[in-house]
């Protein structure tokens, strides 16, 4: 045991000292600033007419890569104290290097350092499980960067992510909970259910005013931002969709292993029963998982006297039907799954019985 925890804490150092020193393999310039001196500058006013406190910094640096390796360089950065537009630099920082100006500050040390802590957790705490999961997300990245890294501005974004939904389901479920009747019985439950709220979400469109697609990121860049927002649905809702289908095709299971006999009706209700104990929970995280990315939007906006029903109404309708469509898609993967993985596992003992 303490053999595993040596290997691995070795490989910990090494992964850390590696990246500390990867400046080689990075095209843009990067620089250790050496020497940061900070001053604070008279006092102005922000747009709403409040005090803004306001500073300068006067950098120097080392091109630790490229042509210019070793090269003494001076920067200059004004921020303010909320450092909303511009950031505060630290003597120690790597930063890119852009022409006369910094770019951004390099972090993949700090990821790789969390990412080790991360490892370390899922296999200590979930042992196999943890492997399991940490494989399956690897899977699942690489598929995403593959996908979209063959697409073009004429690739069809919601086929792309019709297939990537497919093989994401398959892998994590496949991949965490091995092959075996359960775990069909989510993987079929979950595909129907995306099925059936794509299909509600297309009828309801279909038949009311379009969605205002105008709040949605990056909207000049793109021709198709219903296709988008179609392919953000899929996504988006995927997780929650089968985390309940695989927590009620578990317990079912279970279940029918313990009573081989249970009638059908029986195991329709006790699945009820699981399920409605997961909805709320469920539907609570995805409420909290939207809403945390919008506290930006809404403190800026407020701070600039913008209603708070405003800004509900005009700025975040995408966000607002996004979360309703995977909402409604948990509360319909209740009996969707119950009724799949029951019909899987009542099948599968009058198999038994037969042979």
């Amino acid at each position: 045991m303490k053999k595993k925890y040596y290997i691995f804490g070795i490989l910990y150092l090494v992964a850390i000292v590696f990246i500390m020193n990867d400046t080689w393999l990075y095209t843009t310039p990067i620089a250790k600033l050496t020497k940061v001196e900070t001053t604070r500058e008279v006092e102005g006013k922000s747009t709403r007419g409040t005090a803004e406190k306001k500073y300068s910094q006067k950098m120097q640096g080392i091109i630790l890569n490229g042509e210019k390796k070793g090269k003494t360089v001076h920067f200059s950065n004004e921020y303010t104290y909320t450092e909303m537009l511009k950031q505060k630099y630290h003597k120690g920082d790597k930063v890119f290097v852009s022409g006369s100006g910094i770019k951004g500050v390099k972090r993949d040390t700090e990821l790789v350092m969390l990412l080790g802590i991360l490892i370390f957790v899922l296999v200590e705490a979930a042992g196999r499980k943890g492997i399991l999961t940490i494989i399956t997300v690897g899977i699942n990245i690489m598929i995403f960067a593959v996908f979209f890294l063959k697409a073009d501005n004429t690739s069809n974004v919601v086929a792309i992510c019709n297939k990537i939904v497919i093989l994401f389901a398959i892998v994590t479920l496949v991949g965490l909970n091995g092959v075996n009747k359960k775990t069909w019985a989510a993987l079929l439950s979950t595909l129907c259910v995306l099925v059936l709220i794509m299909g509600m979400f297309d009828l309801v469109i279909r038949h009311v005013q379009e969605l205002d697609y105008s709040t949605m990121e990056y909207l000049g860049s793109i021709d198709n931002p219903d296709d988008m927002f179609h392919a953000e649905i899929l996504l988006s809702g995927l997780g929650a969709i089968m985390d309940v289908a695989v927590a009620i095709a578990a317990a079912l299971g279970e279940i029918v292993k313990q009573k081989p006999d249970v009638t059908f009706l029986e195991l329709f209700k006790s699945g009820r029963k699981i399920g409605y104990d997961i909805m709320g929970t469920m539907i609570n995280v995805l409420l909290f998982v939207f809403g945390s990315g919008l506290i930006p939007t809404f403190l800026i906006r407020m701070n600039n006297d913008i209603r708070f029903v405003t800004i509900v109404k005009l700025y975040i309708p995408c966000e607002l039907c996004r979360f309703l469509v995977e909402s409604i898609g948990i509360v319909w993967t209740i009996p969707v799954s119950i009724f799949i993985t029951a019909i899987f596992m009542k099948l599968s003992v009058k198999k038994r019985r037969k042979s």
